[in-house]
């Protein structure tokens, strides 16, 4: 059997469907965590054996790269699914086994371009505060318990750390506040709001920048976050944006600070043409900024994961 990559993620996943219709599903051996009573598993001393509904077989000598995209257990994807113990018995012990398969690629250099929990090295107020060096950084806050911390009349922006679901049907987007009319009983983050004419994203691959950009005219009078507008209308609207040879240099700087080979980074771009960074995810969604490849982005992730090109793979002890 030719070379594959392996690729963890879960079904409902129209990154990796992209990825497999551009490579080839025969290429490609995708296991979908939130379907894992249709695999089968053998873990050794000697190595792993899967294979899936379709018959295909992986073994360990099979994968060539192994590419870390969207796993999640159950209780990650709904928090208040009521699951069996039974079930959620199985779901933490498969997941210990996943991850020693991951274990496994990543010694043999085999894990690349996403840094498998990079956020737990790599958090919002470290990416922050290394932003500082290269880019302007809204002023931020996080207090709990602190009622003198919350400035009464000041008008700001409140945020998600953990970005979990407030309940079953509520995400916890960015919101403009009045800071004297939060709970100080309740962990926030607070940043200074900044007026901005757009959002900027930059997909970092390795030392290339494919920027784009998003005008919030159309919904800033709704909200500040875009993510919160119809899915539609943010897919049509992102457009290229020409990043500035400075920006890009301090973009490549800093992720070259924070270690990280593979990284969106959020910035926001106000009405005197300053820009402000707001955070990297080292996992970000990138597909539907490309998704018909006609601006690079998507030929050069396939470049990255593909296994028929070479293994650029991620150091498993960052020093």
């Amino acid at each position: 059997m030719p070379g594959l990559t392996f690729i963890f993620t879960n079904s409902h996943d129209v990154t990796t469907d992209l990825l497999v219709s551009r490579i080839g599903g025969g290429r490609i051996f995708r296991f979908n965590f939130d379907l894992w009573r249709d695999y089968w598993i053998v873990l050794t001393p000697g190595g792993f054996e899967i294979g899936n509904p379709a018959g295909l077989r992986v073994t360990d000598r099979d994968v060539v790269k192994y590419y870390w995209r969207k796993p999640m257990r159950l209780q990650q994807m709904d928090p208040w699914a009521e699951v069996e113990d039974r079930v959620h018995y199985i779901e933490e012990e498969l997941w210990y086994i996943m991850r020693e398969i991951l274990n496994l690629c990543w010694l043999r250099g085999q894990v690349v371009l996403v840094e498998p929990f990079a956020d737990s090295r790599c958090g919002k107020i470290v990416q922050a505060l290394a932003a500082g060096r290269y880019f302007n950084v809204p002023p931020f806050r996080c207090v709990m318990g602190a009622p003198d911390a919350l400035r009464a009349g000041r008008r700001s922006v409140v945020k998600s750390l953990s970005s979990t679901r407030l309940d079953k049907t509520s995400v916890f987007y960015s919101t403009e506040v009045e800071e004297g009319g939060l709970d100080p009983s309740v962990p926030w983050q607070i940043q200074d709001l900044v007026d901005a004419e757009k959002d900027v994203t930059i997909v970092a691959v390795g030392d290339q920048m494919f920027a784009f950009e998003l005008a919030r005219q159309p919904f800033a009078d709704r909200t500040l976050d875009w993510r919160e507008v119809a899915t539609d209308y943010v897919t049509d609207q992102w457009q290229v944006h020409p990043l500035p040879a400075a920006i890009e240099h301090a973009a490549v700087s800093l992720m070259r600070d924070l270690r990280l080979g593979y990284g969106r980074m959020d910035l926001l771009l106000d009405r005197q043409g300053a820009y402000h960074f707001l955070e990297v995810n080292p996992n970000g969604e990138w597909g539907w900024l490309d998704a018909a490849g006609t601006h690079g982005l998507l030929n050069r992730i396939i470049e990255e994961i593909s296994p028929d090109t070479p293994v650029n793979p991620i150091p498993m002890v960052r020093s």
